[in-house]
């Protein structure tokens, strides 16, 4: 399926599903911004393979494990493509370097509430324009 003029923000995007997410998604026409917190070689890795075949996409870096992570991500993707965001895809984990029987429910509690923040930071701001 050609998605043409859509374009898609992929968190967690320089290795992994986020990377093949947004891979494929670039493979159907889509633009996509390829976010990373800290891993800048990898992100442009993936930016510059899209772009090679003739894609679209920008990196921008964005800690989600911050308070404020979540409002700097989507106010960047707004300067890169404006109030359009077509595609969504929550795909970046905020976790402690645990094992999983070290991890509390308030640990669980964070990473669900940062992926959210994502989401509602870029909607509430589109629901205010």
């Amino acid at each position: 399926m050609v998605q043409h003029n859509k374009t898609a923000l992929v968190t967690g995007t320089s290795r992994g599903i986020g990377r093949a997410t947004a891979l494929a998604l670039a493979e159907t026409g889509v633009h996509v911004l390829v976010h990373y917190r800290r891993s800048t070689q990898e992100a442009q890795s993936v930016v510059e393979n899209i772009q090679s075949t003739g894609g679209r996409a920008d990196a921008i870096r964005a800690d989600l494990a911050t308070p404020e992570g979540a409002s700097s991500l989507a106010k960047e993707a707004r300067s890169i493509v404006g109030d359009r965001l077509d595609i969504l895809v929550a795909n970046a984990g905020v976790s402690k370097s645990a094992t999983i029987k070290d991890h509390t429910i308030e640990d669980f509690e964070i990473s669900f509430r940062r992926t959210y923040e994502v989401r509602s930071s870029w909607c509430n701001k589109s629901c205010q324009s």
